[in-house]
């Protein structure tokens, strides 16, 4: 299993190195592939074929943007409750990452308006995306006292699997303390200390750096 995942390994540090091939690079590999058939060089013809799904799939990455990412979950959400409210946490997200901030603000407000009728294993993720969500749009108004309200809501959230291994969304966290909200950010950090059990520490740190009037690194929960 190991030999065989050595050619499309290779593949990709081929592609990370060399960028993206050419539409014209592409047609030559198919040609170099169609020619190793005709003389049944069966083993020339899988290693093309393994470079050309690496750069196949290199240009698909590419193409991947915030736009096609909600289209996407729309399509996967559909209408119906049962299957749509736990995708409106990401729907959420992905809204905002795409600029659309009327249909983010839609979705954030569906998210805590499901998030009501009961605790399901999406509801922690719902109302802490959607007041993420809902607190940075009101940031981008100018709104910070709503923005504050919104960012310790987030905190007060059940928990999730995901927020008690991966933690909160430190963005409007981080829009606040940029503003000089540090007090708002440090209840923020002690809320969320109910929901990840696998902080490791991190939120002792943040907050011991807030204190002393340093702005942490908050790495990848930026993103979650």
């Amino acid at each position: 299993m190991r030999r065989a995942l050595l050619p499309l390994l290779f593949a990709g540090v081929l592609c990370a190195q060399t960028g993206q091939p050419t539409k014209d690079e592409l047609s030559r590999m198919i040609d170099d592939m169609r020619a190793a058939i005709r003389r049944e060089d069966w083993s020339e013809a899988s290693r093309i074929s393994i470079r050309i799904n690496a750069a196949l799939l290199m240009r698909t990455r590419t193409l991947a943007t915030p736009g096609l990412e909600l289209e996407h979950l729309q399509m996967m959400a559909g209408s119906d409750p049962i299957r749509r409210n736990p995708f409106l946490p990401r729907l959420t997200k992905a809204a905002f990452a795409a600029d659309d901030y009327a249909r983010a603000a839609g979705y954030a407000d569906e998210a805590l308006s499901a998030a009501k009728q009961g605790v399901f294993w999406w509801t922690g993720d719902a109302i802490h995306q959607g007041n993420i969500v809902l607190g940075r749009l009101a940031m981008g108004k100018g709104d910070v006292e709503e923005a504050k309200r919104a960012l310790l809501a987030a905190g007060r959230t059940p928990g999730s699997s995901s927020l008690a291994s991966t933690g909160p969304n430190m963005q409007l966290a981080k829009e606040l303390l940029d503003r000089g909200e540090a007090d708002t950010v440090i209840r923020y950090l002690e809320e969320c200390g109910t929901f990840w059990e696998a902080n490791r520490g991190k939120l002792a740190e943040w907050i011991v750096l807030i204190r002393a009037g340093l702005k942490p690194e908050f790495g990848a929960n930026l993103g979650y």
